[in-house]
C-alpha cells in the first residue's frame, strides 16, 4: 500500500513540475510575440526551460515537454517564426549533454555547427519554401550578401554562447534551485 502511495506521489509530482515547466515555457513564447527583437531570443531562454525537465525526468519527459510546448506556441504564438525557432532548434539542451561526451573536440564543435546551421536551413527552408512565408523570403532577399553572412555567423556565435552557458546554468540549477524544490525520487 505504502509503495502505492509514494509511486502515485511521484508520478503526480512529475505530471506536476513538468506542467509547469512547459506553461512556464509557452508564457515566454507568448511573452516573446509582443516584443520583435525577441524572435531568436524567447525561443532559447525557453528551451533552458527543458533542462530542470531532462535533470530531473530523463530525455524521454524532456522530448514530451518540448514537443507540448513547440505544437502551443506555434497554435497559441503572435511570433510564428519564433514558434518555428524552438522547433527547429529548442530540443537543443535535450541533446547538448550527450553530444559533450564525444571526445573528438574537433569532432564534437563540427557536429554542434552541422546541428545549428542545419536546423537553420531547414527552418528558413521550411517557411520559405514550404509554408510560403513571403515576407521571411524577402527579408532575406534584402540583406545582401554581406549582411546575410554576417546574420549567419552572429547566429552561430549566439548559439555557441548558449552552448557553453548551459552548463553553468546547469549548476546554477543543481547548486542553487534543486534543493529548494525538494522533488521526490
Amino acid at each position: 500500500m505504502s509503495s502505492n502511495r509514494t509511486s502515485s506521489r511521484y508520478q503526480s509530482t512529475k505530471a506536476a513540475f513538468c506542467g509547469l515547466m512547459v506553461a512556464l515555457s509557452i508564457v515566454l513564447m507568448l511573452a516573446g510575440g509582443i516584443i520583435p527583437i525577441a524572435t531568436y531570443a524567447v525561443p532559447m531562454f525557453s528551451a533552458l526551460l527543458l533542462l530542470p525537465i531532462f535533470f530531473e525526468y530523463k530525455a524521454k519527459m524532456a522530448w514530451t515537454a518540448y514537443a507540448a510546448v513547440s505544437l502551443i506556441s506555434l497554435f497559441l504564438g503572435l511570433d510564428k517564426e519564433a514558434a518555428f525557432f524552438y522547433i527547429f532548434i529548442g530540443y537543443y539542451p535535450i541533446i547538448k549533454f550527450r553530444l559533450d561526451r564525444i571526445a573528438n573536440k574537433p569532432l564534437r564543435i563540427g557536429l554542434k555547427l552541422l546541428i545549428f546551421n542545419g536546423s537553420y536551413v531547414l527552418m528558413y527552408a521550411f517557411l520559405g519554401f514550404v509554408l510560403h512565408m513571403d515576407a521571411v523570403v524577402a527579408e532575406f532577399g534584402e540583406m545582401g550578401t554581406a549582411m546575410f553572412i554576417g546574420f549567419a555567423v552572429l547566429l552561430n556565435v549566439c548559439m555557441f554562447l548558449y552552448d557553453r552557458l548551459l552548463y553553468p546554468i546547469s549548476l546554477l540549477y543543481f547548486n542553487k534551485l534543486r534543493p529548494k524544490l525538494k522533488l521526490p525520487s
